[in-house]
């Protein structure tokens, strides 16, 4: 579940430029992920030859995303800190918790490369998106539509693939405690997803209406 980054509107300070070249980064290394995943889908019929070459890489990107939570305290950007918070945790729990921690289940599973694309193909748009708005241009259509448009079939695809993992490693960790928070965390899913979700929509009616 990835966080909504909102930045202020402000002057060329060193918090804005900060935060551009911040979104400028993030962009660049996810399309890297986005551009890997289907050369390796391509390549190699072979799903575990995606997890080989991009799992570290996807891995630290993502834990990058831990700045966006002292961005909100800080008040870089409008995001609430507690919902920054809670997004950039579910997908570190992702990366570290269960990709990381059980890459037997993870590595032969299609639902990682499935989990990529959409999670890589989301992010770039999104930080390319406010990397956009920050450096005070004018955001293109096709832009500000995919933007609020191809989330609606990319989460349940991210979402759903980042369930089934979980799962699955919920179903061979033979440590107890953490099969039961895994079990919690699961069930945090459909509610979580279901407020996410219809904030986009709204969003989305909202922006595109304009």
């Amino acid at each position: 579940m990835p966080p909504h980054l909102q930045p202020k509107p402000q002057g060329a300070s060193p918090a804005h430029f900060y935060l551009w070249a911040y979104n400028i980064l993030c962009a660049i290394l996810w399309l890297r992920v986005f551009l890997s995943t289907i050369t390796a889908v391509i390549v190699s019929p072979n799903v575990s030859a995606v997890f080989a070459s991009l799992e570290p890489w996807t891995r630290w990107t993502q834990t990058l995303a831990v700045l966006e939570i002292l961005h909100a305290a800080l008040g870089f950007t409008r995001s609430p800190v507690f919902t920054t918070f809670t997004q950039v945790f579910a997908r570190s729990v992702q990366v570290w918790a269960i990709n990381y921690a059980f890459p037997d289940v993870t590595a032969v599973s299609p639902a990682y490369p499935a989990m990529l694309l959409a999670w890589s193909m989301a992010d770039t748009i999104r930080y390319l998106y406010f990397a956009v708005m920050l450096g005070a241009y004018a955001i293109p259509r096709a832009l500000k539509w995919s933007r609020y448009t191809l989330f609606v079939a990319l989460y349940p695809v991210g979402i759903g693939s980042e369930w089934w993992l979980m799962y699955k490693a919920t179903m061979v960790t033979t440590n107890q405690p953490l099969a039961g928070l895994f079990c919690f965390f699961l069930c945090l899913y459909l509610p979580g997803s279901v407020m996410m979700y219809s904030y986009m929509l709204k969003q989305r009616r909202k922006v595109l209406a304009r």
